[in-house]
Formats: structure tokens, C-alpha cells, sequence
């Protein structure tokens, strides 16, 4: 069935029209091939139509080897869109008497071409790792654009391209049969560009604002058979656009089940500090400590 929508406005921001039906409908298939006892490919289709677009194939492709019980080497390719949506095609904003803001009637889905290749590894009973790389090739991508006449209204447009690539690594070890680390790592490093002809308004702002360096560590202990204590260290790299700046944060938790019905626990978030800016828009996240006592029946 059709999903229905209304959407709430004002007399300066509103959608034409506001309420409607989206009909939205995806055909998925997927087979798995055994090429030889230690490799598979698994190939698959996905097929999605919306409201505002032509049907919308998305291939993928997924080979993996596994030599043995320990190991696992992979790679993938795939397709992904974002579709457009009611905000995409029919928003209207106002400043004053002017009509500042259009939705693009010609607005395409955001296109995405991703590739990866990673591998898990576990050398022991203790020990397990996994890396993967990635490779993402974007196509038009959302912006905002001049009306090529009159400058205003201004309208969604599809005016950015680009690609990224990164690499992620996690890890866990049991130091013994009570203490347990995991940690992570994850390098993110972003392409963008405005095609030509874009008018390149806002800058590549609208696009996110990604660090490029995260990292965390954390570490879980049984103290005995009733008490566990967890910590977990992250690293946020700096906020290029707008600019903040890196910072390390530490949130811990430490629990008693007093019996197989009752827990106390007492829990804490940003510990190193007492106030932290992690996102843009001056949200200040403050340190925060707090119990709790759990009865199940």
C-alpha cells in the first residue's frame, strides 16, 4: 500500500503540495555460487521505483575465499542511490515577500558506486582482527543552485561529484578469561567537487562534516562472578568545515548483580571533561553520572 504523508508548515516554509501518497516499491535477487570449495560469489539485483524517478537498477557483486576456518579475504562492488524526496522536489521557503527557495523539479537521485576489500582473520582463540578498504565514487550529489535567469528562487540541484576512500581496522583480544579489549580504527579521506556550471553556493559545508581519524578502545572486566566494569576511550579527529576541534572522551560503567533479579550499576559519559563541543551549532555536551537499579520479576 501507498505511504501517506502531511507535512506541518508555516507561512514562510511550507510544501506544494503538502500531503500525498508515495508509492515506493523494490524487486531484490540474490544468488550465491560456489566457484570452487573455498571460494563463492554472490551476485545480486536490486530494482527500485519511486514517485518522482524511473525505475532504478542497482547491481552488486561479492566474492569471498576462505582458505580455512581462521581466515576469510572478500571484495565488493555495488550501486546505491538516494532517492528524491517530498523536501527534494516540493519544499517552498520565503523570505519576506521573496520567494527564496524552491524544490528542484528536476532533482535525480544522488548516485553512489561503492568498492571494498577487507579481510577477518582469527589466529587463536583469543585473537581477532579485521581490516577493510573502501573506495566510493559519487555522482550527483545535492546542491543548491541559481534560477539561470532570474537568481531567485534558488532550487535543489545535482551540481557535485567526487569520491572518497578510507580504510577501517578492529580488533579484540581476551587477555584472560575475565578481561577482554576491542579497538577500532577508522581513516576517512574525501573528493569532492562542483560540476561545471554549479553555482557552487554554500561551499562543500552541505555536504557533512567528517573527521577524517576516529579511533576507540574498550575494555570489559568480570570481577568475580556478580560485578563487570567497563570503560571506553574514543579519539575524534578535528571537524574540517566548520572547524572544531579534536578531543579525546572516556565513558565508563560499573555493575553489581546483587542477585539473579536485582542490579546496581552506576554509569558516567564524557568523564575527561567537564563540558565538550562535539558537533557544530554550539550543542556543548556536558559529563553526566548516573545510577541505576534494575528489578527484573
Amino acid at each position: 500500500p501507498p505511504s501517506h504523508y502531511a507535512i506541518g508548515s508555516s507561512p514562510t516554509f511550507f510544501f506544494e503540495p503538502a500531503r500525498g501518497d508515495l508509492n515506493l516499491a523494490n524487486l531484490f535477487v540474490q544468488d550465491s555460487l560456489a566457484l570452487t570449495k573455498t571460494t563463492k560469489l554472490t551476485l545480486g539485483l536490486k530494482v527500485e521505483d519511486d514517485p518522482y524517478l524511473d525505475p532504478e537498477p542497482l547491481p552488486s557483486a561479492r566474492i569471498s575465499w576462505t582458505p580455512n576456518d581462521k581466515t576469510m579475504v572478500w571484495a565488493a562492488a555495488s550501486k546505491a542511490v538516494r532517492s528524491a524526496t517530498p523536501f527534494d522536489r516540493d519544499v517552498v521557503e520565503y523570505l519576506g515577500a521573496i520567494r527564496f527557495l524552491t524544490g528542484g523539479g528536476t532533482f535525480q537521485s544522488e548516485k553512489l558506486t561503492a568498492y571494498e576489500i577487507g579481510a577477518r582473520i582469527r589466529p587463536s582463540a583469543k585473537v581477532s582482527f579485521s581490516v577493510s578498504t573502501y573506495y566510493n565514487v559519487y555522482d550527483d550529489l545535492r546542491s543548491i543552485e541559481f534560477d539561470r535567469v532570474t537568481l531567485l528562487p534558488l532550487h535543489w540541484g545535482n551540481g557535485i561529484e567526487g569520491h572518497s576512500y578510507g580504510v577501517e581496522v578492529w580488533g579484540e583480544y581476551h587477555l584472560t578469561p575475565w578481561w577482554r579489549l576491542a579497538g577500532g580504527y577508522n581513516r576517512l579521506e574525501k573528493r569532492l567537487k562542483f560540476k561545471p556550471g554549479s553555482s557552487r553556493i554554500l561551499g562543500m559545508e552541505q555536504l557533512g562534516d567528517d573527521p577524517e581519524h576516529q579511533a576507540s578502545l574498550r575494555s570489559s572486566m568480570d570481577l568475580g562472578r556478580s560485578v563487570t566494569l567497563d570503560a571506553a576511550v574514543r579519539y575524534v579527529d578535528a571537524l574540517p568545515d566548520p572547524r572544531l576541534p579534536s578531543y579525546v572522551e572516556l565513558n565508563g560503567r560499573i555493575a553489581w548483580n546483587i542477585s539473579n533479579r536485582v542490579q546496581l550499576s552506576l554509569s558516567g559519559a564524557n568523564l575527561l571533561h567537564e563540558r565538550s563541543q562535539e558537533f557544530p551549532g554550539g550543542v556543548v555536551v556536558p559529563r553526566s553520572v548516573f545510577a541505576d537499579l534494575r528489578w527484573s520479576f
